[in-house]
């Protein structure tokens, strides 16, 4: 049985890939990702960073060995954008009947507000075995320095662009952290997040907030305060970046 992996990648600092990580995407003839250009830099970064794997047995959840040209000269990356998705789907299904290949998003956790539902849910359906490499997540790297409470969170993804949707699903969301007290995580970006500052005034007043922005660069921030305070911070400083926003 062929695998996928769904293997999380650093989302900044590339010093937090895992070594597990590594030797998969040394290992896998096929790398599906959203974006080939980072994708290419994170591999050129492991193999002259990282000594190649003479061997992955010993690795839980990785099969096979590293070999040149397998993970190497001869390895192929394809793209698989959102806009892709639908499109390349067959393909890729097809392609992981007769080879082990891994799915790496931007950066971060694949599928987290990233395309491969599909896909993970098609290869599912195909018998394809399913193994999920573990890593960094920008949701929870957010929530573990943001002094908001951790033990129930809510994800809720990227807030709608129209301000009456917007306001809509924040109204909801309002019943749910009310009901069941958990911290609202939201990812947000740079051109529309002033905007949605003000819906979150609107609907939960001037609470406290935390916003992290850049996470594990050179220009990570993460700020603390009022709503009304940040937004007035971001009306006289361009937003720049993306964001997770924690209530």
């Amino acid at each position: 049985m062929n695998t996928l992996y769904i293997v999380s990648t650093p989302i900044g600092n590339l010093q937090d890939i895992t070594l597990r990580a590594a030797a998969v995407l040394q290992s896998v003839p096929f790398i599906v990702t959203e974006s080939t250009s980072k994708t290419a830099n994170l591999l050129n970064y492991v193999r002259s960073t990282l000594p190649p794997t003479p061997g992955v047995n010993d690795t839980p959840g990785v099969k096979g060995a590293y070999t040149p040209g397998v993970g190497g000269p001869n390895q192929k990356i394809i793209s698989f954008s959102e806009d892709e998705e639908d499109q390349k789907l067959p393909q890729i299904i097809n392609l992981l009947e007769l080879n082990d290949a891994a799915l790496v998003s931007e950066a971060g956790t694949p599928l987290i507000s990233d395309p491969g539902f599909k896909l993970v849910r098609e290869a599912i359906k195909r018998g394809i075995n399913v193994i999920s490499i573990p890593g960094a997540a920008a949701p929870i790297a957010a929530l573990t320095v943001s002094g908001l409470p951790t033990d129930k969170f809510f994800f809720v993804g990227y807030m709608p662009k129209k301000d009456g949707k917007r306001i809509e699903l924040l109204t909801n969301l309002l019943k749910v952290k009310t009901e069941i007290g958990s911290t609202l995580i939201i990812f947000e970006s740079p051109h529309r997040l002033v905007d949605s500052l003000k819906s979150f005034e609107q609907v939960f007043g001037d609470v406290n907030i935390v916003i992290a922005r850049e996470l594990t660069k050179i220009h990570e921030e993460v700020r603390r305060e009022k709503v009304s305070e940040c937004i007035k911070y971001f009306e006289e400083h361009q937003p720049k970046g993306e964001f997770v926003i924690l209530i």
